[in-house]
């Protein structure tokens, strides 16, 4: 059914290790605009592959078979679920069940008419709820019943009032707000202050332990800063790393106690004349840029810290 598209692939010189790594953008770049189409591709391409496997997302027993959907049947779900704006869209790129379920952020921004935040979190909620294997906890908090405006009170009284109107117009509720990260408040809220969104984090989780995960959309403990220690227990690991450096250099072996109990009273001044006698020993041994490079990594984290303290 892609006959369309060999002249396509024979200007661009797609041979069949090309067509193995192909991507869905690359096909949009070869003429393959529909969604759906690129889906059907995909799961085709995957078919043909002895080394490719897709996830089964047949549905057990008593749940909604949504590998099964039509075209319309995926357009009388969405209505069902509050996204009836969107048919026409789903309809004219040919989502159908099994493309519904391989859907990604940016198709239901920029293509589908998702494009409001609030909405495709809920989206990304109901779908859950019918894509098999996919951890959906229920909600029966008191802020999932907040409305619009319940956050924009919330906000305002936490210092944010600043972004309630941005919040509104993307229709973030009760249900949704806790399914926003730092990256959706930098990019679809436009909240630019680092402090804010940290705030936001932070203010959630007062709200209820279940929102303190930081594993969600993409973020890991990295990038919590500095692990989200503070000051002094910073300076702790970083005397314990140059003591580490130190006992393979001369071959001692001190007892971990001690070292432990040595990192407890580490200052500041310690650290940069630890850094700086590392980077002279690795000068005098000419024997390569390695230890004196971290010796300045430590020196401009320490001065940072300096900076901040």
């Amino acid at each position: 059914g892609f006959g369309d598209l060999k002249k396509a692939f024979a200007k661009n010189v797609i041979d069949g290790p090309a067509l193995r790594e192909i991507t869905e953008e690359e096909l949009k770049e070869l003429g393959v605009k529909k969604v759906g189409a690129r889906k059907l591709f995909g799961r085709l391409l995957c078919e043909a592959l002895p080394d490719c496997e897709r996830p089964d997302l047949a549905a057990p027993e008593g749940m909604i078979n949504v590998t099964g959907f039509s075209v319309a049947e995926v357009g009388e779900w969405l209505t069902d679920e509050g996204f009836g704006y969107a048919v026409k869209n789903f309809a004219s790129h040919t989502v159908d069940g099994p493309a519904l379920l391989d859907l990604n952020e940016d198709e239901l921004k920029l293509e589908l008419g998702v494009s409001k935040l609030g909405p495709r979190r809920r989206f990304a909620r109901r779908l859950c709820a019918v894509m098999p294997g996919c951890r959906n906890p229920k909600r029966d908090d008191e802020v999932a019943a907040w409305s619009a405006s319940d956050v924009a009170n919330w906000l305002e009284e936490k210092g944010m009032g600043k972004y309630k109107k941005a919040f509104a117009n993307h229709e973030v509720d009760g249900l949704t707000l806790p399914d926003i990260s730092e990256e959706d408040l930098k990019t679809d809220l436009a909240m630019g202050e680092i402090g804010l969104r940290k705030r936001y984090r932070t203010e959630l989780c007062k709200l209820d332990k279940a929102f303190c995960q930081r594993d969600r959309e993409g973020e890991t403990a990295g990038d919590a800063g500095l692990g989200g220690v503070d000051l002094a227990q910073y300076l702790q690991r970083a005397q314990a790393f140059l003591s580490a450096k130190e006992k393979r250099a001369d071959g001692a072996q001190a007892e971990a106690g001690a070292e432990e109990e040595k990192a407890q009273y580490i200052s500041l001044d310690d650290l940069l004349k630890a850094a700086a006698q590392r980077r002279a020993e690795g000068s005098a041994r000419g024997d390569g840029a390695a230890p004196a490079g971290e010796a300045e990594e430590l020196q401009r984290m320490a001065a940072d810290i300096g900076a901040e303290a």
